[in-house]
């Protein structure tokens, strides 16, 4: 069962989400969804500090846009 949610946020930040969603072929709830899950993941910050030490600067952007920054 799912649940809605509202959440606020500035007119620039949507209009940002929207473009990247179409971009992606997805809606702003699919990104915002994905994005939580990504950061709920319990092994994320294992996999992040295993990471962090590629020395492939392509390979660290790409690690940091799937699985977002570091925290």
């Amino acid at each position: 069962m799912s649940k809605h949610v509202t959440i606020r946020l500035d007119e620039e930040f949507l209009e940002r989400l929207k473009a990247r969603a179409a971009e992606r072929g997805t809606t702003v709830t699919a990104l915002i969804t994905e994005a939580a899950k990504r950061e709920l993941d319990e092994n994320r910050d294992r996999f992040l500090a295993e990471a962090a030490d590629f020395n492939n600067e392509e390979n660290w952007a790409y690690v940091q846009e799937r699985f977002g920054p570091r925290s």
